[in-house]
């Protein structure tokens, strides 16, 4: 045997030993266009932080949307009758002349009348718990529901009432109901502006990133372009990388604007008799769908911007 054939070639060198061949599907580790020092973790953090506040943006219209519907609703279907007297015993007179009208009227689906209690009650935000009862003399409140037929046309059943009971008088929430359907709007929209200024800051910010980005790794655009890659090629590669960055930061900014508003909640049920005017911070299944909606847009908007603005700079550079 010679000593050609003596050689083997597991014995050779590391260097001159044939290269192995590579999986095609072996997973790429590093990005093509590595960042710019550490520029990922800053980036992620401002994303994180416009995701919070498109989630608190989207909560709130969200928010408002449902108070208002649940309020205005209310005020929809009743109407009240308050009655006043110089004494118990003449308010309590002017009730039963005041229940037996609305007996004998159509389109009244049901009356009740408050009783002292509930009535003070409803004094104690204002007046403070007992004082109510204590030093004023209350007028009586009935309740009706009344059918939409007799809403729209009151002014019999206004007549009649003060007919009975002189020291009654009947309110049928409209003036409530367009202020509060006013404020609900006016919420909602500036909510809605909100959300699209967090959306405008949100594009800004991939605008500059992906610019930045590109310059730091313009030897490789180049190289990139040499070999034979396409601008839509480079771009969808930022785009990879700016869609990683805009969920790991959209999920970070969820997670903590979900738990903003269950400590919101919290701190709303535990609070004094004031609260009961503020809207229910409830988070169901809906409502988490639609505030999940909000950090998935802002992701979407940082990977589409990033691609845009690429696309751009390279067609006018190469």
């Amino acid at each position: 045997m010679t000593q050609t054939e003596d050689f083997d070639m597991d014995d050779a060198p590391e260097e001159v030993q044939a290269p192995r061949r590579r999986s095609v599907f072996r997973r790429r580790t590093a990005p093509l266009l590595p960042e710019a020092g550490a520029a990922g973790a800053p980036l992620t953090a401002v994303i994180a932080v416009m995701s919070f506040l498109a989630v608190l943006a989207m909560a709130s219209l969200l928010l408002v949307n449902r108070a208002a519907s649940e309020w205005t609703s209310a005020l929809r279907s009743e109407i009240t009758v308050q009655v006043k007297g110089a004494d118990a015993t003449e308010i309590a007179a002017r009730v039963e002349a005041v229940l037996r009208v609305l007996q004998e009227t159509d389109g009244v689906i049901d009356a009740r009348e408050k009783s002292r209690e509930e009535t003070a009650e409803l004094l104690e935000p204002w007046l403070g718990q007992g004082n109510a009862e204590a030093f004023l003399n209350i007028p009586a409140i009935i309740e009706v529901k009344a059918a939409p037929a007799l809403r729209d046309n009151l002014d019999l059943l206004r007549n009649r009432i003060s007919a009975a009971a002189p020291g009654a008088s009947l309110d049928d929430h409209a003036r409530w109901h367009d202020r509060l359907s006013g404020a609900a709007r006016s919420g909602q929209a500036m909510a809605f502006g909100v959300f699209l200024l967090v959306m405008g800051a949100a594009c800004a910010i991939s605008v500059f990133a992906a610019r930045a980005g590109l310059a730091a790794n313009h030897e490789i655009v180049s190289v990139l372009h040499l070999v034979g890659a396409t601008d839509g090629f480079i771009a969808a590669e930022v785009q990879r990388r700016f869609f990683v960055l805009g969920l790991r930061g959209a999920l970070i900014g969820l997670a903590a604007a979900l738990a903003a508003l269950i400590m919101a909640g919290l701190a709303v049920r535990v609070g004094g008799p004031a609260d009961n005017f503020l809207p229910s911070l409830r988070l169901g299944g809906w409502m988490i769908l639609w505030l999940a909606a909000a950090p998935i847009a802002t992701c979407l908007v940082t990977a589409i911007t990033a691609r845009l603005t690429v696309l751009k700079t390279l067609s006018k550079q190469y």
